[in-house]
């Protein structure tokens, strides 16, 4: 009889500040959501994280299409769940290669807020 293998959790460390997740705001076999903890940059800000690592988005192809549309699809309810439907929120992807300090794909989503740019508060995107 084969010995079944453990299907091993990708590590979202490099999006928590080195520190794993303590818990998410939603999970399936696509994705993981968390709250955004190391570079908050409104009072609602979460990250959805596709458990297939991708390096970024311009690495992305064809075969990703369900992925990447399943991850808005996440960011929306989650949006609509914490109640920003109410008050307006971004959802948004990061290409930035010169700034960029996470080095997999992630969609994150945030209240609409006021906040400078390069973003921080009181810019308005």
């Amino acid at each position: 009889m084969a010995a079944e293998m453990a299907v091993k959790r990708p590590s979202f460390a490099e999006f928590n500040g080195g520190k794993e997740p303590q818990t998410f705001i939603f999970e399936d076999e696509q994705c993981v959501v968390f709250d955004e903890t190391r570079n908050k940059q409104a009072p609602v800000h979460f990250l959805v994280v596709p458990k297939k690592t991708i390096p970024s988005l311009i690495e992305t192809s064809a075969n990703d299409e369900l992925l990447l549309g399943h991850m808005l699809l996440v960011a929306k309810q989650i949006a609509i769940e914490r109640g920003l439907d109410r008050t307006g929120y971004h959802v948004m992807v990061d290409e930035e290669h010169q700034t960029k300090s996470l080095k997999s794909f992630h969609v994150f989503g945030r209240a609409l807020h006021h906040m400078l740019w390069p973003v921080g508060p009181g810019c308005r995107l």
